[in-house]
Parts: C-alpha cells; sequence; structure tokens
C-alpha cells in the first residue's frame, strides 16, 4: 500500500520536560554551574539522537495490506494489518492509530489498541499480521480513511510516523438482544412460504459446495482425498423455514426492533435455520450461511439511516 510522507512530532513527554530544561538553564546561567551545563548537554545530544533513530526507526517499515472487520455495537471493531520488514534491523515500539479528514494531525488521532496494551516489534527481514481494534459505538456503515503508523523509539521524546490511505468501507450492526422466543413458526407449504427449520438426521448424499453455505457440512474427508468441496446434506426432518418481519414488531422503538432482528438472524445461524428477512419494501430471500447473514446484518446497519457513510 502507498504510505504518505513521514512526519516527525515531539511527544508529550516534553509538556513537562520542556519547562524542567528550562529551569536548569537558567540556573546554570545564574549560578556558572557547569555540572547542570554538562547535564543539559547531555540531554541535547540524546535528542538529537533520538531525531536520527526516530527517522531510521520506520525508514522501510511497508504496509502490504489492511482488512477492517465488521461488529456489534458495544463491542470491538477488528482491524488486521499486515506488515512487511524488509530492512536489516529490527522495527521497534511500533503504535497505530485511526485518522480521518476531521481529526487531521491537528487534533489527536484515534488510538487503536493491541491486547495487552503493548507496541510492536517486527523483526528484521520479518513479516507480521498485527489485529488493533477500537470500540463500536453506533451501528451504520463508516469509512475507514487513512491509518497512521508511528514510533517514539528509542527514548519517547519524538515520534516518527506515516500516514496509510487506507479508504474502506465497514459496517457496524445493531446489537443483538431482546427475546430469545421465535417469532410465530410454521412449516413450509407447497407454496414455499419461508418460516423455519432444522435438516433431519438421516445422510442423503453430497451437494458441490457453494460459497455462503455453511461449514460445518462441508465433507472435509473427502476434500483432504483430493475430491472437489462438497456439502453433505440430510432428509427426515420437517422443513420449517423463518420469516423475520420488521413490520410485525411496530410496537416496539426503532433500535428494539433492529437488535431483536439481530439476535434472530445469529440464532438462526447458529441453528442452522434457514431465514429470510423483510425490511420495509427490502426483503432478502430465503438462506443461510456467512454470506446471507452479512446481507442481512448489513441491511439492519443502515436501516433508516439512509445510504450516507460516515467518517469513523
Amino acid at each position: 500500500m502507498k504510505r504518505g510522507k513521514k512526519i516527525l512530532r515531539p511527544t508529550l513527554l516534553w509538556v513537562l520536560f520542556g519547562p524542567i530544561l528550562g529551569c536548569m538553564w537558567l540556573a546554570a546561567v545564574n549560578y556558572s554551574n557547569n555540572l547542570v551545563y554538562a547535564i543539559l548537554y547531555l540531554i541535547g545530544s540524546l535528542c538529537l539522537i533520538s531525531l536520527f533513530h526516530s527517522w531510521r526507526n520506520l525508514s522501510s517499515l511497508q504496509v502490504e495490506h489492511i482488512r477492517i472487520n465488521p461488529a456489534f455495537v458495544g463491542e470491538e471493531v477488528r482491524v488486521e494489518i499486515h506488515l512487511l520488514n524488509p530492512d536489516k534491523h529490527p522495527v521497534q515500539g511500533l503504535l497505530f492509530a485511526r485518522m480521518n479528514e476531521e481529526t487531521g494531525l491537528s487534533q489527536w488521532p484515534v488510538p487503536l489498541t493491541r491486547q495487552g496494551g503493548r507496541s510492536l516489534r517486527v523483526a528484521a527481514g520479518d513479516s507480521c499480521c498485527v489485529e488493533v481494534f477500537f470500540p463500536a459505538e453506533r451501528r451504520g456503515i463508516y469509512r475507514f480513511e487513512s491509518l497512521l503508523v508511528r514510533s517514539s523509539y528509542p527514548f519517547g521524546l519524538v515520534w516518527a510516523g506515516f500516514r496509510v490511505p487506507v479508504d474502506a468501507v465497514y459496517y457496524i450492526y445493531p446489537q443483538p438482544r431482546g427475546s430469545l422466543a421465535w417469532p410465530e413458526l410454521r412449516q413450509s407449504d407447497d407454496e414455499g412460504a419461508p418460516m423455519s427449520s432444522k435438516p433431519g438426521d438421516d445422510f442423503a448424499g453430497v451437494r458441490a459446495y457453494t460459497p455462503g453455505q455453511s461449514l460445518r457440512h462441508v465433507d472435509w474427508k473427502a476434500y483432504a482425498r483430493g475430491r472437489p468441496l462438497s456439502v453433505k446434506y440430510f432428509t427426515g426432518g420437517e422443513a420449517r423455514q423463518l420469516w423475520l418481519d420488521a413490520s410485525q414488531m411496530l410496537h416496539l422503538p426503532l433500535e428494539d426492533r433492529l437488535s431483536q432482528l439481530a439476535l434472530w438472524i445469529v440464532n438462526a445461524e447458529k441453528g442452522e435455520i434457514s431465514y429470510a428477512l423483510r425490511l420495509g419494501r427490502s426483503v432478502l430471500p430465503l438462506g443461510i450461511g456467512p454470506a446471507h447473514s452479512r446481507r442481512a446484518l448489513e441491511a439492519l446497519a443502515v436501516a433508516g439511516l439512509g445510504s450516507e457513510e460516515k467518517s469513523g
């Protein structure tokens, strides 16, 4: 990925460090104290060395790929960052932050945290994938505009960084909560009216795998023997399907309706129940699997918000 020009900035340590150095300089001038002068010269040389090492630390680091995963409200959005360090020297103390046009460098970027809160080290000639997180606060569709990669190695006096344009869209889904009870269920009729169900227990054969189907029934043993990817299917159960209709819950506020629908979708996927979704004028046909649930949850995420994307 293309990276922007390198940035060099003082850290917040100077808010405390600067006045202390100023007082030491006044003391050295007024009392002609050679020891204080020596300390000031030592600190000044460390600052110059810090500028060089901070700049060099990120000189060859490359960001190869960034992936932003959707999340539910109240959880954390997971960002996967693939890094490559082709240099002969390790990259130390990496930190990450999320930026957009509203924050920019004039304001503090939103930090992305790692599990454990530690900075990252990338060994010389190595590559890695790091996962960082930020909170999912409100549902909707958002645009991740750019990523700030920075480090204050070695002394924490200055930080060097660069900006990577991302311009990716991600969704925050409604929080799945509400009643665990299913809406009214009926067996599917001859016309294929959508309602709920589980497949039977009698093995009936295999079919070719299509994207979006559940991976639970994939015939992995046959695939390991070099055969095409296929899915086991069963018969013998009652053919029931689940219909989810937001218009039947008008007595609830919009956010509560969406949260209830999100809960039913999550539980239907866990129970391998085919479901359809009616949301206003849009209808999602019967289906099951990761691709189907993603389309359904994305529809819930933007319901009532229009198609406008938010920067965040």
